[in-house]
């Protein structure tokens, strides 16, 4: 977990983009989940947004403590909505990619 800005920004969007680009990369080669890819898709591109504005749009002024606390919720919070997507879009692709039964 980070309190630096700019490794709040960095990390926010290493949680949510791997969700994007998986989505993406999965709609391309199985587009008959293509609602369902698109929902994570188009949610995780929302989360991503609404994080990075969070991260700028506060008014602590010089309270150090009360900033990091802000960060750190932000942080939890994208760790959170990313492992959520990502469970979302497992289950889609262990669908779409059934798993060889051994004989």
């Amino acid at each position: 977990m980070t309190t630096n800005r700019e490794q709040l920004r960095y990390a926010v969007q290493e949680f949510l983009n791997d969700v994007i680009e998986q989505g993406f990369h999965h709609l391309i080669n199985h587009p008959q989940s293509d609602t369902e890819l698109n929902n994570i898709i188009a949610e995780a591109t929302d989360e991503l947004n609404e994080h990075l504005r969070r991260i700028d749009d506060h008014d602590i002024k010089g309270d150090k403590v009360e900033l990091e606390n802000h960060y750190k919720t932000i942080s939890r919070s994208a760790q959170v909505r990313s492992l959520e997507l990502l469970s979302r879009l497992q289950k889609i692709q262990q669908r779409d990619i059934p798993r060889l039964k051994r004989v």
